[in-house]
């Protein structure tokens, strides 16, 4: 009796270990920064990229449809949040840092620096999230998510990307881009 209480207080110690996952995931800070009106944030759907289909590839055609939103998350670097904007950025670095994100690209340059990092494979990713941070002006966080995408398409996407003008949606995104610079 005595050997079936511990096989049972092991597997509930192996179950609360494995289940309680303590480091932070990249969902939970867009959740939690969203609350705090420090940040910008905006969720992009899928629907107001548009692209003529007969002006790109059926690869290009077919990459977009895998695409279910994009998340923009940025916080404005001013004098009064500048221990906020360190311990921010501190935050997404670590959170980065998790080996299932792996690194696509980064770029370094004077104040500021970018990296891209993914989730998935590499020939079907589910998740692309670019970090850019400036020093002089703030960081931003975009998540592009999606199903199976494919990182070339992606890339071609971007060159040739038309926002659909009337969204309501693109005019909160170009408000935050005035705002930040």
């Amino acid at each position: 009796m005595k050997i079936f209480f511990k096989s049972i207080g092991l597997f509930l110690i192996a179950i609360a270990t494995f289940s309680c996952n303590s480091s932070p995931s990249l969902q939970q800070y867009y959740v939690d920064s969203k609350e705090n009106n420090e940040f910008i944030s905006i969720d992009l759907p899928s629907s107001i990229l548009q692209l003529k289909e007969e002006e790109v590839s059926e690869e290009v055609t077919n990459t977009l449809k895998t695409i279910k939103k994009v998340n923009f998350l940025a916080l404005q670097l001013t004098d009064l949040n500048k221990e906020l904007f360190a311990s921010e950025k501190e935050k997404v670095k670590q959170i980065l840092k998790n080996p299932k994100y792996k690194q696509l690209m980064r770029m370094n340059g004077g104040k500021g620096n970018v990296s891209i990092n993914y989730l998935g494979d590499e020939e079907a990713i589910d998740e692309v999230v670019i970090f850019g941070a400036d020093n002089t002006k703030g960081f931003a966080l975009v998540r592009v998510i999606g199903e199976n995408m494919n990182p070339a398409d992606i890339l071609k996407i971007s060159q040739q990307i038309k926002l659909d003008g009337n969204s309501n949606q693109l005019q909160q995104l170009e408000g935050l881009m005035k705002s930040i610079n």
